[in-house]
């Protein structure tokens, strides 16, 4: 199971979910609320027609949500919907709600919110996430950021491979038989295109001597 489905099993188990408005004084107000249901990642919940929360999305109807599973996370911002369509409302009612709303699916009082994300951040076995962007994610061979999917190098059946980029690592070998030292230096030749993309500046010593603090760590030449 990838990333996203991990993330899509996350919403998908979830019972509970922290939603954050934006209140009248324009401070984030979070509340948690039972899922009552999601189709992808758009998720309803339940909350009162008068309550403070239902106040703010009228007035502003941007929105976050937050859901923990052990040490993942999945955070959506997006945007808020009142329900006003009594079908949908009613596919949603559930007997648990009455002690909420004593007078059933039609108490005045039962509301329901619609949320849309409109951008996700995910933190999923300690891998970050940003609008489908992996931020931590660097090739376990020679370092490379690999923030799109058509980086990673590929196992032997023609699966990516999550550790490895593709100029390290094809059809479930590496490309280049090499020591460390020697996966240093082929990378210190890339300097300069690393520089254009970057905020630090390094020269071909300071990368070499940042390499050789780094590479040690890494899943290839970690064993």
């Amino acid at each position: 199971m990838n990333i996203k489905e991990k993330a899509a099993q996350i919403v998908a188990d979830a019972q509970i979910v922290t939603v954050a408005s934006i209140d009248e004084n324009g401070f984030p107000r979070p509340v948690a609320l039972v899922k009552l249901k999601n189709e992808g990642n758009v998720i309803y919940v339940s909350t009162g027609n008068s309550s403070a929360k239902t106040a703010h999305f009228r007035a502003n109807p941007k929105a976050g949500i937050s859901i923990v599973s052990g040490e993942d996370s999945v955070v959506f911002t997006g945007n808020i919907e009142i329900v006003t369509d009594e079908e949908v409302k009613r596919s949603l009612w559930s007997d648990w709600m009455l002690p909420h709303f004593p007078g059933g699916v039609n108490d005045p009082e039962y509301c329901v919110l619609k949320f849309t994300p409109v951008s996700e951040v995910l933190w999923i076995d300690a891998i970050f996430v940003k609008d489908g962007k992996y931020v931590n994610r660097f090739c376990q061979s020679c370092g490379m950021p690999m923030p799109t999917d058509d980086l990673l190098g590929t196992n032997e059946d023609g699966s990516a491979n999550q550790d490895y980029c593709h100029y390290c690592y094809q059809k479930g070998a590496f490309t280049q038989d090499c020591t460390m030292e020697e996966m240093i230096a082929h990378c210190a030749q890339f300097v300069v295109e690393f520089n254009k993309d970057s905020h630090t500046q390094f020269s071909k010593e300071e990368a070499v001597k940042q390499m050789q603090s780094y590479f040690p760590h890494l899943k290839r030449w970690a064993k």
